[in-house]
């Protein structure tokens, strides 16, 4: 490349970076959501559920101890990306409020599954929302299953 030329390569790939957002923290909009899961009629005191698009950034929320949750994609509690969802909730022993880490300081296991393996799948949860373009929307799951003693 002559020396002539080097000047308008470099000033290419600048307005090209420019333009591709690189370096910039842009994200697709968010909306916020929220809602609230239920265990054969009774909230689910806690686990933790994922909201996943068809495109784009996955949304995840940790269950609280009345079963509401609100959503996370890009900062804490700034909702999901608009669009259809596939939904999965998980509920581990591990994930139980207030578990102590091993002693040792070993790995924190999940432990036992308290919920029907269904639900903790995207393919196989058969849960799934459109999420719109407008705030305030708040969605409501009932999982049923066998009893469990949280």
């Amino acid at each position: 490349m002559t020396r002539s030329r080097r000047p308008i390569v470099w000033l290419a790939l600048a307005a090209g970076l420019a333009a591709a957002g690189v370096g910039c923290k842009r994200h697709p909009r968010v909306v916020p959501v929220a809602g609230v899961v239920f265990y054969n009629g009774k909230p689910l005191p806690f686990g933790s559920i994922l909201f996943q698009p068809d495109k784009g950034q996955t949304a995840a929320g940790d269950i609280r101890s009345d079963g509401s949750f609100t959503l996370s994609s890009y900062a804490d509690e700034d909702g999901a990306v608009p669009g259809a969802h596939r939904v999965s909730v998980s509920c581990f022993e591990g994930q139980r409020p207030g578990k102590q880490p091993p002693a040792n300081g070993g790995s924190v296991s999940l432990g036992k599954l308290l919920i029907p393996l269904k639900y903790t799948r995207l393919g196989s949860s058969g849960l799934g929302v459109e999420v719109k373009d407008a705030p305030g929307q708040t969605f409501e799951f009932k999982l049923e299953g066998p009893p469990v003693a949280f």
